[in-house]
């Protein structure tokens, strides 16, 4: 009886173990591109991944969602994640990195020049410093290649002037990801003054997704800036009955009269795209 029991163990995790393998190199051959607008409540976080490999996009206000949120999307035996981008130092983008960093191998971090006076900010660059990750300056020009997608930095164009620490918005990394017929304009907190200036360097803007920027303020998505990027999808990040009022009335009927769609994470979560092949369009799945 004992033996038969012992059997009985051996072929279970046996069996659970060609499963997880299965799994793993079911993960590894999908070559499938899937972007994620993570509902973190009041912040930026977007999860970039194709097979085994993800690019992360700020990290929202709160480890613990983000955690989960990633438990949701990373197959739980992937514990790297190849690059993440952390678009300016606003605790909103990137008190959910700390975590992130203690529980994921991260084997590069973009991020701009710019820098907090915050306690939050002191400690994740501490974190990232005992943690020994390679650190990328967020510059205009550079590239960043994902199988068949490409993203590209768009601003800010050089290092940042030094005693603007309180002007973080300003100098937000915002990135272009282009997979085939679709492409996706990430915007991070741009205000209306720096998508002016994108728009006077003729930026290569033009996007079929726009995530709006700085959860739709209304100093930023201007009407210039939006007949240049000419979206079908406007992604709004932003938390339920957040006490800046966001999404602002300006910014929405500025999208509702190019009868742009609009689709916020308070109202609809998780907002995914599945890129199934270049050739064809990313199709939208809601939470």
């Amino acid at each position: 009886m004992r033996h038969r029991k012992i059997v009985y163990i051996s072929i279970f995790a046996l069996a659970t173990i060609s499963l997880i393998l299965a799994g793993i190199i079911r993960s590894g051959k999908n070559q499938e591109l899937r972007i994620v607008f993570l509902d973190v409540g009041q912040g930026d976080a977007i999860l970039i991944s194709q097979g085994s490999n993800q690019i992360l996009i700020d990290g929202g206000p709160n480890g613990q969602v983000l955690m989960e949120k990633l438990g949701r999307y990373v197959p739980f035996w992937d514990r790297e994640i190849e690059m993440v981008v952390a678009t300016h130092p606003d605790q909103d983008h990137i008190e959910g990195l700390l975590e992130v960093m203690k529980n994921y191998k991260i084997d590069a971090l973009i991020e701009g020049t710019e820098q907090s006076e915050s306690q939050l900010y002191k400690n994740y660059e501490g974190l990232i410093a005992q943690k020994q990750i390679q650190k990328i300056d967020a510059l205009a020009g550079l590239k960043i290649k994902l199988d068949q997608a490409g993203m590209e930095i768009l601003s800010p164009a050089g290092p940042v002037p030094t005693g603007t620490a309180k002007d973080t918005n300003s100098y937000s990394v915002v990135s272009k990801l282009v997979f085939g017929q679709s492409s996706f304009l990430l915007t991070g907190d741009l205000p209306d003054a720096e998508e002016k200036k994108l728009l006077q360097k003729n930026a290569d803007l033009p996007a079929r997704v726009l995530k709006v920027a700085h959860h739709g303020s209304k100093y930023s998505t201007t009407e210039e800036f939006l007949d240049k990027v000419r979206p079908d999808d406007a992604i709004i990040s932003v938390g339920r009955n957040n006490r800046f009022g966001h999404p602002a009335p300006e910014a929405l009927d500025r999208l509702r009269e190019r009868r742009i769609n609009i689709f916020r994470t308070d109202e609809k979560g998780d907002i995914v795209y599945e890129c199934l092949s270049p050739d064809v369009r990313c199709q939208m799945t809601l939470d």
